[in-house]
């Protein structure tokens, strides 16, 4: 029979309240046994089909989550860690709410009574001096390690070695004993096993692959220039700010696909649109130090080396006196352009719109179809105007593009 011991849990989330639809994008579960003795640590990432909120807390970015589980998903991984256990957590009440939201959205229940477990910050007014009753404080009085703040993993095993001293420093504490003879009396449903779900870890240090090393090297080529206009389309729209999100670059390969244009086509479309921009930048004559930085990072997004451009360059000088007819100059956003905003930015977003107006743009709250383009706080992001502007084939950009792009003053 299983001998009932401690889940310890920590949850990252969008938001502070699962009632204003805010979801959880990292669990991390820490298993004791009833001494106390850590079993085992598990976590992921999970996609909550929605905008991540304060990435500068969480510090998780949307292009880490794009391929991550969903929580229904997880469910039946993270459900077996918790039955028959007890619940744990530091500040119970927090992640007791979104553990029971996500379970009853996934059309799962709880056992009546699981989720008032034990919480390690009330219980540090037995065991920890000061008015402090931070994890980090707690960790810090009785010298539990600690690792990276907000990374649901680490905070969990913390969490899990609070619960350990407090259980070393009283082993008679009757609350123990209560709480494991009350799990173990506890109904869970039947344990649903559906197909085996991959985890996905934050940390992932491997060199990034470029998105074209994707793109079937060996593809039979059938596109014309049909195909070639289109994948340029996309790629005009997805360059806009000289860099390509984790989408883009995912819609880039699934176009080329559908097209069925190989990778050495795509080099060859990715240096044409080189050549658009350099000659573009030519037009007046000059190049400045800015067009020159800005054409260098679209080079690096192209995945074209530094040589391509500078050939480009030299080509484009003596080109200067007679431009091309065709030269296109790339795609931008002028005064008078709608915009629209998403995702918790560096500064309040009615600052940033307020900026934008007196610049002469129109900043709109939702996206239509006839917006130019949305700025947001993450180019991946998962919020409903970004999906709505892709949708729509409206660019969907970084913050950084308001000072790079339209003119937004950094001061």
């Amino acid at each position: 029979m299983y001998e009932p011991g401690f889940a310890v849990i920590d949850l990252e989330t969008t938001g502070l309240n699962p009632r204003y639809h805010h979801r959880v994008v990292e669990v991390g579960i820490v298993t004791l046994d009833a001494t106390g003795r850590v079993l085992d640590r598990w976590e992921s990432l999970v996609n909550p089909q929605r905008d991540l909120g304060p990435q500068s807390i969480h510090g998780i970015r949307a292009a880490q989550v794009l391929e991550a589980p969903t929580f229904a998903e997880l469910a039946p991984a993270i459900s077996s860690r918790l039955r028959g256990n007890v619940l744990v957590a530091h500040n119970l009440s927090f992640d007791a709410a979104f553990l029971e939201h996500e379970f009853t959205r996934a059309g799962l229940t709880l056992p009546p009574m699981f989720l008032q477990g034990l919480c390690t910050m009330r219980l540090s007014h037995d065991y920890v001096f000061g008015n402090a009753r931070s994890l980090a404080h707690c960790c810090e009085f009785l010298s539990v390690p600690t690792g990276s703040a907000h990374c649901a993993g680490d905070d969990a095993e913390a969490a899990a070695g609070l619960l350990s001293r407090y259980i070393d420093m009283d082993p008679n504490r009757p609350d123990w004993e209560k709480h494991l003879s009350a799990v173990s009396q506890l109904a869970w449903p039947p344990l649903e096993h559906g197909p085996l779900v991959r985890t996905v870890q934050r940390g992932f240090t491997a060199e990034p692959v470029h998105f074209l090393q994707r793109i079937t090297a060996h593809m039979t080529e059938f596109s014309g220039p049909a195909e070639d206009e289109e994948y340029l389309m996309l790629l005009e729209r997805a360059m806009l700010d000289r860099h390509l999100s984790y989408t883009e670059q995912q819609e880039l390969v699934a176009l080329a696909q559908v097209l069925g244009i190989g990778r050495q086509r795509c080099n060859d479309l990715h240096r044409y649109y080189l050549e658009q921009l350099v000659t573009a930048a030519w037009a007046d004559g000059v190049i400045t130090p800015d067009e020159e930085k800005d054409l260098r990072l679209a080079a690096d997004a192209l995945g074209l080396p530094g040589k391509v451009l500078d050939d480009e360059l030299a080509k484009g000088q003596k080109e200067t006196d007679t431009p091309s007819p065709t030269a296109k100059a790339p795609l931008s956003v002028a005064p008078g352009s709608i915009v629209v905003l998403t995702g918790a930015m560096t500064r309040p977003r009615d600052q940033f719109a307020s900026a934008l107006r007196d610049l002469g743009y129109v900043v709109a709250d939702n996206v239509t179809k006839k917006t130019d383009v949305v700025v947001a706080a993450d180019p991946d992001t998962l919020s409903g105007k970004a999906g709505k502007a892709r949708k729509y084939g409206i660019p969907v950009v970084a913050e950084d593009f308001l000072f790079t792009g339209l003119g937004v003053s950094r001061v």
